[in-house]
C-alpha cells in the first residue's frame, strides 16, 4: 500500500471512528431534549386540565355530594373538550373503571396502566412506550376534588413528530457522512500528493545524484513546513558536497601540478649531477674533474635545499604543528632583517627604504624572519626595481608592506603565486625561476600567527605584498 493509500485509509478510519461514537450520541441528545420538550408541555396543560375538571364538577353539581354523578356522566363532554385545547388523546379513571375517552374506544380491561395507578397515590408518573410505531408518551396526574374524590387523568401523546424528527436527524448525520467521507478521500488525496509530489521529487533527484549528477537540486515549492525544510537540507547538502568534491578535484589538480613541477625541479640538478659524474668516469683531466666536481656539488646543496623546503612546508601544516611566541619589537626585527639584506640589495642596484613604527607583538621571531627574507629575496631578485619600500604601521591591526616598483606579477600567475612550485611560465624563465615553496611557505607561517598575507600587483606597476597580523 502506497503513502497516499495510508492517508486516505487513515482518515476515512479516523472519521468513521468519530462518527460512531458522535452519530448515536447527537441523535440521542436531540430526541432527548424534544421528548422533554413534549413533556414538558404535557405537564403543565395537565396542570391546567386538572384545575379545569376540578372547577367545572364544583360549579355543576348542586352540593358536594353531586360531584361523582357529574364526572361520571360528563366524562366523555371533559375529555372531548380538553382533547380539542391539548391535542392528544386525554382519559378520565375512577379507580380501575375508565369514565370518559376522547376516542370512542371500546375499553374493558380491569387492569390500569402503571402511570394510572401512580397517580391514585397522588403524584405525576409517565412513561414511554416504544414497542409502538410510532412511540407513545403516556401521563397521568392526580385531580383531587374538595379533598373528597380521587380521579385521574391521562393523556396518551403520538410521539410520530418526534419519531420523524429522529429519522430525519439519522438521516441528514448518514448524509453528513458521506459527505464527510468524500471530502476526506478528496482532501486527503490533495495533501498526498503535496506531500507526495516533493518526496518523488527528492527520490528522483536522490536516485540522479547517486549517479553522479550533482547538479541536480531539489524544487522547495517554498514551502515552510517540515518536506520544505528537507527539501532546503538536501540542497544545503548536495552544494555542500559538490563543493567538497570540487575542492578534492582542485587539489587533486594541484597536487598533479605540485608533483610533476618537483619533478621537474628536481630533474634538472638530478641530470646535471648525473651528466658530470659519467664525465667523471670518462676523463683524466683534472680542470675537467674540478669544474665536475664544483657543479656536482652545487647542484647536490640546490636539491637538498629543495628537499628541506619541501620538508618544512610540510612541517608547517601539520595541525599540532606550534608556533613559539614571544613578545618582539617587530620594528627591530625588521631593521635586522634589512641590515642582513643590504648588500645582496647593493648588488641589485635597489635602494631599501624603511618607514616603521614603534611595534611590539607575539610572534615566533625566527619564523617571522624567514617570512620577511623571502618575501624581500624575491622582491630583490625578481621585480627588476630601484627601490623597495618597507612600511610597518598599526591601526586596527598590524600591517606590513613590502612594495617595489618593478616588471609586477600577471593576473594569471597571481591567482596562483602561493601553490607549491606553481609558476606560470611553464618554460622555467628566469622572471619565474626561483619562487618554488618559498611563498608557499610565508603563507604558512603567516596563517599559524592568526594573520593573513596578499599580494597586489600590476604589469610594470609594481607589486606589493601585505602581511596583516591581529
Amino acid at each position: 500500500m502506497n503513502f497516499r493509500s495510508k492517508l486516505t485509509a487513515l482518515n476515512i478510519a479516523a472519521l468513521l471512528i468519530m462518527l460512531v461514537i458522535l452519530g448515536p450520541v447527537i441523535t440521542k441528545i436531540s430526541d432527548n431534549y424534544n421528548l422533554s420538550s413534549i413533556l414538558n408541555y404535557l405537564q403543565s396543560q395537565g396542570e391546567y386540565a386538572t384545575i379545569y375538571v376540578e372547577q367545572y364538577s364544583l360549579n355543576k353539581a348542586k352540593n358536594i355530594f353531586e360531584v361523582p354523578s357529574v364526572i361520571e356522566s360528563d366524562s366523555p363532554y371533559l375529555t372531548s373538550y380538553l382533547k380539542k385545547t391539548i391535542k392528544c388523546r386525554i382519559q378520565i379513571f375512577n379507580g380501575n373503571r375508565l369514565l370518559g375517552d376522547s376516542e370512542d374506544v371500546f375499553y374493558e380491561s380491569k387492569n390500569i396502566r402503571p402511570e394510572v395507578a401512580e397517580s391514585f397515590k397522588g403524584n405525576s408518573a409517565y412513561y414511554i412506550n416504544s414497542s409502538n410505531k410510532p412511540r407513545t408518551l403516556y401521563l397521568a396526574m392526580p385531580v383531587n376534588i374538595a379533598g373528597r374524590y380521587n380521579y385521574s387523568l391521562a393523556f396518551i401523546y403520538d410521539l410520530s413528530d418526534a419519531d420523524k424528527m429522529r429519522n430525519n436527524n439519522i438521516n441528514i448525520f448518514f448524509i453528513t457522512s458521506l459527505l464527510a467521507a468524500t471530502f476526506t478521500v478528496i482532501l486527503s488525496i490533495l495533501i498526498s500528493n503535496r506531500i507526495i509530489a516533493p518526496i518523488k521529487n527528492l527520490t528522483e533527484i536522490t536516485k540522479k545524484f547517486s549517479k553522479g549528477s550533482l547538479i541536480e537540486r531539489v524544487t522547495t515549492y517554498n514551502r515552510d513546513d517540515e518536506v520544505g525544510e528537507l527539501s532546503k537540507n538536501f540542497n544545503a547538502m548536495a552544494d555542500s558536497i559538490e563543493n567538497m568534491i570540487y575542492i578534492l578535484k582542485d587539489e587533486k589538480d594541484k597536487q598533479k601540478s605540485f608533483f610533476d613541477n618537483f619533478t621537474h625541479e628536481i630533474r634538472t640538478p638530478l641530470t646535471t649531477i648525473l651528466g658530470y659524474a659519467e664525465l667523471l668516469w670518462k676523463t683524466d683531466n683534472t680542470e675537467v674533474k674540478d669544474k665536475s666536481l664544483f657543479h656536482k656539488t652545487a647542484e647536490g646543496q640546490r636539491l637538498l635545499k629543495m628537499v628541506e623546503n619541501l620538508l618544512e612546508l610540510s612541517r608547517l601544516k601539520q595541525y599540532d604543528f606550534q608556533v613559539n611566541k614571544a613578545e618582539v619589537n617587530v620594528k627591530t626585527l625588521l631593521e635586522e632583517v634589512c641590515d642582513s639584506m643590504y648588500y645582496k640589495a647593493r648588488r641589485y642596484n635597489i635602494r631599501l627604504n624603511l618607514k616603521l613604527e614603534e611595534i611590539h607583538h607575539f610572534l615566533d621571531e625566527d619564523l617571522f624572519k624567514q617570512v620577511v627574507i623571502n618575501i624581500l629575496d624575491n622582491s630583490i631578485k625578481y621585480s627588476n626595481t630601484d627601490r623597495i619600500d618597507i612600511t610597518l604601521k598599526k591601526e586596527d591591526k598590524i600591517e606590513l608592506s613590502i612594495k617595489d616598483y618593478g616588471i609586477g606579477i600577471d593576473l594569471d600567475v597571481l591567482k596562483n603565486i602561493f601553490e607549491p612550485y606553481y609558476k606560470g611560465d611553464y618554460s622555467r624563465t628566469s622572471k619565474v625561476e626561483g619562487w618554488g615553496l618559498g611563498l608557499s611557505i610565508a603563507r604558512e607561517i603567516v596563517e599559524k600567527h592568526g594573520g593573513k598575507i596578499k599580494i597586489i600587483s600590476k604589469n610594470s606597476k609594481g607589486t606589493e605584498v601585505l602581511v596583516v597580523l591581529e
